[in-house]
């Protein structure tokens, strides 16, 4: 059955899709440069010359691809994922007719293909009497796909009532009656804040909903509840899940299972016994059933008592009405980090595997009649070694096993597929076409360096900068790349010597650690480093997450938050006075070290978020010497810090709710004379889809705040302030989620705005347009843009008009 664990391979492919508009601050140059002619293409093929970032990692095709779950009826398996390239991301799917000895690629017929979004992925798939149905997400509402065959998929048309905008689907299984899905909604429900739900089909098209909290689907103890997976067998249905309890200092997160005997009518908590039930992190993973029981692979401390990651076996009895600890199999524990991945039971054996966290990612596959009989059968020579290898799902065709998921070893993440057999595991063939596509490009910041223009963005989740003189625009791949370690680029601003500074995230396999590109004066990019890029958290998996730089008289400031490892987001900061050597930014009150605690939190208290919330810091200003930064200060607060040096951020300053809001945060920071500016996007209740934007002004520094009118009331988000003539300048677009255009907004004093004509027919029109940044050059505001119809898309430049 399906794992749910971390997506190690496919950490930045959803991301990559999202909405190319990271908020951040402004360090646009403003010297005069040569005229850029309006809506010019950027170039973002493969960068002509050889360069150490592609050395050390091959770039593969630059495009993503991969399977996420497999289904069976008689011989016909399907496997469903995503597939991105060219700025569109799409449901994969393949299919075989020969239990999966070979595939075929099929796509949705025509009339599905016209009304999908730029955005859809396909996350699980069920096979029953009526056919194959996927389940999966877009970027604005759940999406379903059904066939009949496997071979010919349809999107279906949903129920918007029935599938709400802020559902998240999380598993689906076909049942004695037809299909079964289960997934959370954020939304308040019987007494509920955060609650599963629970939809049923006879026949895969027509679905009815049921409030988990209705049917008996309700956590043990209050909390975050999730959904893990599903499995029925007969009229006995399983739910697996997680409920999150971060006030409970003994014990943060626990295991939950819901059972119904009655085809998914009603539901009861299972009971959970031993040691599980009262460890303080554990999670679900996978369940499935065999041998006339219910059986689950749940992450936690198990056969390695060295406090890493190991699969710990529970068996959960005919019912799955009480769960006890069943086998801590060695195979499935290790020195490392081991994260279940599947379960199935295949003729004789069970067939599990994992996913093993080092200096890349191996899968272990394990297989026997029982627990303690588990031998290795992994494929080193596909599963191991170089690059990054996951097993997303696997189901069982008589006494073989199909398993589907991904590899990174060719540069770029690609479809894989694996068949036990006889008591081996083998690599399977896939068609060309299903790991074929265009790179996908997104753009994060323009800006003048007084000689030429440098953009900086990423070419398929490889950082990756854009510098144009008076010809066309050159590439640069960033170094730092390599197997096992993902970056993502935030931001970039120039220095007052003419070199850039680029700030990102580095992900090696586990954690997080900060990542400076400097860009000298011959063009050269460096990766810099320091110590305290890495050790912020006192657990392995936690560390920073820069998300904007400033650059000013008082030096470089990087701004962003960190994880603890332990749950806790904290805003954090670091500062350098010429990119060579950092410290970590403080906060005001300090608090004393916590008892018992492996973890390392921020001692500031100012710097901290509350229990179940976030504290970040989104943006970064230099005010003189001073800075000001802008983010967010807790679940629904709106704040700034200020400090005076860059080192210390002695005063943290919540902003006023505009009016009728539930929440908001601050996205960009600027000023007009003496007048700071923030901008932020601002919601009305839990799971609003329709939030708009709006603006704060302090006068006195950013002691104090008021609110302006709200900019836009609804569907619309500006992310950007660009200081021009007479103002400033807000960047974004406006509508909802797949259907966005492009806009701009101009304002003389910060509180009131007006919206500035586009001059390029591309900024509207089917699918996703928007500004993603600009510089004044010219006398015009020379911007980048995106322009995503459903057939794919592309970045490129465009000069906007300014008021007079």
């Amino acid at each position: 059955m399906k794992r749910l664990g971390l997506r190690i391979v496919t950490t930045g492919l959803v991301l990559a899709l999202g909405l190319a508009a990271a908020g951040c601050t402004s360090g646009n140059g403003r010297k005069s440069l040569t005229s850029v002619t309006s809506a010019q293409p950027i170039v973002f093929d493969v960068p002509k010359t050889p360069q150490e970032a592609d050395r050390t990692q091959a770039p593969g095709d630059r495009t993503n691809q991969t399977l996420e779950a497999v289904a069976v009826r008689g011989r016909a398996v399907v496997a469903v994922g995503t597939d991105l390239s060219a700025k569109v991301s799409r449901p994969l799917f393949l299919s075989s007719a020969d239990a999966g000895g070979s595939w075929t690629r099929r796509d949705l017929d025509k009339e599905s293909t016209d009304r999908s979004g730029t955005f859809e992925s396909a996350t699980d798939v069920a096979a029953g009497p009526s056919g194959f149905v996927a389940i999966g997400s877009s970027n604005n509402r759940p999406v379903l796909w059904h066939s009949k065959d496997g071979d010919s998929w349809q999107r279906q048309m949903l129920d918007r009532k029935v599938f709400t905008a802020t559902d998240q689907l999380t598993a689906i299984t076909a049942t004695k009656t037809g299909f079964a899905i289960v997934g959370d909604s954020p939304l308040p429900a019987a007494g509920y804040d955060d609650h599963l739900i629970y939809w049923q089909s006879t026949d895969g098209l027509s679905w009815r909903r049921a409030t988990g909290p209705a049917i008996g689907l309700k956590p043990t103890v209050n909390g975050d509840v999730s959904a893990a997976q599903i499995v029925a067998v007969g009229k006995t249905v399983v739910i697996s899940g997680n409920l999150s309890t971060p006030g409970d200092a003994k014990q943060t997160d626990r295991l939950q299972f819901w059972f119904s005997t009655d085809a998914g009518a009603s539901f009861r908590s299972s009971s959970v016994q031993g040691e599980v039930a009262t460890a303080s992190v554990v999670y679900n993973n996978v369940l499935a059933a065999g041998d006339g029981k219910f059986v689950a692979l749940v992450q936690g401390d198990g056969y390695a008592d060295d406090g890493s990651w190991d699969g710990i076996v529970l068996e959960g009895g005919p019912s799955g009405s009480s769960w006890r600890v069943a086998a801590k199999p060695w195979l499935l524990g290790s020195d490392y980090d081991d994260s279940p991945g599947t379960l199935t039971k295949a003729g004789q054996d069970w067939v599990a595997t994992s996913q093993t966290k080092a200096a890349t990612v191996d899968v272990t596959v394990a297989a026997g009649s029982n627990w303690g009989l588990l031998t290795d059968r992994t494929d080193t020579e596909s599963q191991h070694s170089r690059g990054s290898q996951i097993v997303t799902d696997s189901v069982a065709v008589g006494a073989d096993v199909v398993l589907v998921g991904s590899s990174d070893r060719s540069g770029s993440i690609e479809p894989r597929a694996w068949r036990y057999h006889d008591g081996a595991v083998l690599p399977t063939s896939l068609p060309a076409e299903a790991s074929a596509g265009r790179p996908s490009t997104s753009l994060h910041r323009i800006l003048s360096t007084g000689k030429e223009l440098v953009v900086v963005g990423d070419i398929s989740d490889a950082p990756t900068a854009w510098t144009r003189t008076t010809g066309e625009w050159q590439a640069s791949t960033l170094p730092g790349r390599k197997n096992g370690v993902e970056l993502r680029l935030a931001d970039a601003a120039p220095t007052t010597d003419g070199r850039v500074v680029a700030v990102g995230t580095k992900y090696p396999t586990i954690g997080e650690r900060a990542a400076v590109w400097v860009r000298d004066l011959a063009g050269r990019w460096v990766e810099s480093e320091s110590p305290i890029f890495g050790t912020l958290a006192g657990s392995s998996y936690g560390g920073p997450s820069p998300q904007a730089v400033a650059v000013g008289p008082g030096g470089w400031v990087v701004v962003g938050q960190r994880h603890d490892g332990d749950g806790h987001y904290d805003a954090w900061s670091m500062r350098s006075k010429d990119g060579k050597t950092w410290t970590e930014g403080r906060g005001g009150r300090v608090l004393p070290p916590e008892k018992d605690s492996d973890t390392r939190r921020t001692p500031a208290q100012n710097l901290r978020s509350s229990e179940g919330a976030i504290a970040e810091m989104t943006s970064v200003l230099a005010v003189g010497s001073r800075f000001v930064a802008g983010g967010r200060a807790g679940a629904n607060g709106p704040a700034v810090w200020l400090s005076a040096d860059g080192d210390n951020w002695s005063s943290l300053v919540l902003l006023p709710l505009p009016k009728k809001a539930y929440s908001a945060n601050v996205r960009a920071l600027e000023r007009i004379g003496n007048t700071l500016v923030a901008i932020g996007e601002y919601h009305r209740s839990v799971g609003d889809v329709e939030s708009g934007w709006t603006s704060w002004t302090s006068k006195d520094g950013g002691l104090t705040w008021s609110a302006g009118p709200v900019a836009e009331p609804s569907s619309a988000f500006a992310h950007t302030l660009v200081p021009v003539p007479n103002g400033v300048v807000a960047l974004g677009y406006q509508g909802l989620n797949d259907q966005i255009d492009a806009a701009v907004w101009f304002s003389r004093d910060g509180r009131a705005w007006t919206r500035l004509p586009l001059p390029d027919k591309r900024s509207t029109g089917p699918g996703r347009q928007g500004i993603t940044s600009a510089v004044v050059q010219d006398g015009k505001l020379l911007a980048t843009a995106f322009d995503i119809p459903p057939s794919g898309g592309t970045d490129y430049t465009q000069e906007i008009e300014l008021p007079k």
